[in-house]
């Protein structure tokens, strides 16, 4: 509820400074008019308040105003697909989420996009995912929960947000380095990440793994106990918890993230215009406090790493698609 109200608050926040942020013009040169940033989910969620956080900050290093356009629809492919078929000059550029720009793309092969079909520019942060189970559950660490699975397979139950979903991918991900099949354990979906928390909440479900801003609340107000996140560091708030990679799996390191794209053939000028503007913006500390806000981790990767890092993410989630038998042609 501390999350919902942050939100909340910051969202009036970024209405007001909108309402007063200026930037000056630069005739001749771009960009010379305000740019459109797309966001491909409805006004008030997190990838769009992220999207307005970077859009207020990042003006006084752009040079014009930046207009959110919400288009939701189709898992993000609705509002990708209208953005994709702008014209490559920089001034409609995407608000880039993991879930509509890879996951989508990498489960359907009638998207309409694949990454090949898009120019990354930067990302700016990042959301880990982290383990958990409810507080009096007897496993008290990961090795307990994997010893439990192995003891009893297909008996263990994982809630999720359904099929396709980073926490579906990211329990498979989990089960696989770890030796154990695809039916080791009990999938159990739900419609949206909330109700995947509750059924774990409940006792639905034994373990569920999602991104840390929906878990925070819940671990703080100790009604879920954090086994693992997918950090190559433990997190400042929460030390006690251990990363994969201590525990001696760092091939789960997926996490979710959010950055800028443009739709492909954006000239090289633009790009790197853009990546610089958007490292300039994360050095400022009104940026810094808006994205931990919202949970996220600042993050910055220029146009190169943040290719390779999509690229590698879509033929990771495509395989993975492929092998679970839910690829859908």
């Amino acid at each position: 509820m501390r999350h919902i109200e942050k939100l909340g608050l910051l969202s009036t926040a970024i209405v007001a400074a909108a309402a007063i942020t200026t930037a000056p013009v630069m005739a001749g040169e771009y960009p010379d008019k305000p740019i459109k940033l797309v966001v491909a989910s409805g006004a008030g969620g997190s990838t769009d308040t992220a999207a307005r956080i970077m859009a207020i900050n990042i003006q006084d290093h752009i040079g014009q105003p930046i207009i959110v356009v919400n288009k939701k629809g189709a898992s993000g492919g609705i509002g990708i697909n209208y953005a994709l078929k702008a014209k490559p000059d920089g001034y409609l550029l995407m608000e880039g989420m993991i879930g509509g720009h890879v996951l989508h793309p990498a489960m359907n092969t009638s998207t309409g996009y694949t990454p090949a079909d898009y120019a990354p520019i930067a990302m700016t942060q990042m959301n880990p995912n982290v383990l958990v189970v409810k507080a009096d559950s007897p496993y008290k660490t990961l090795k307990d929960l994997l010893d439990a699975i192995k003891a009893n397979p297909g008996k263990l139950k994982f809630s999720h947000a359904g099929a396709g979903s980073i926490h579906f991918f990211g329990i498979h991900l989990l089960l696989k380095t770890a030796g154990l099949g695809k039916d080791s354990a009990v999938s159990i979906p739900y419609k949206g990440g909330k109700k995947s928390m509750a059924g774990l909440l409940r006792g639905e479900a034994q373990f569920h793994q999602t991104n840390l801003v929906s878990a925070i609340g819940f671990i703080e107000a100790g009604k879920v106990r954090a086994l693992a996140v997918t950090t190559k560091k433990r997190l400042k708030n929460f030390p006690d918890v251990p990363t994969y990679t201590e525990l001696g799996y760092p091939g789960v390191d997926i996490f979710g993230w959010r950055g800028v794209i443009g739709p492909k053939g954006l000239p090289k000028a633009i790009v790197d215009k853009w990546a610089k503007a958007v490292q300039d913006t994360m050095k400022r500390k009104g940026w810094k406090k808006m994205v931990k806000a919202v949970g996220d981790v600042p993050r910055f990767m220029g146009p190169e790493e943040f290719t390779k890092h999509i690229d590698s993410d879509f033929k990771r989630y495509r395989q993975m698609a492929t092998d679970l038998g839910i690829l859908v042609k």
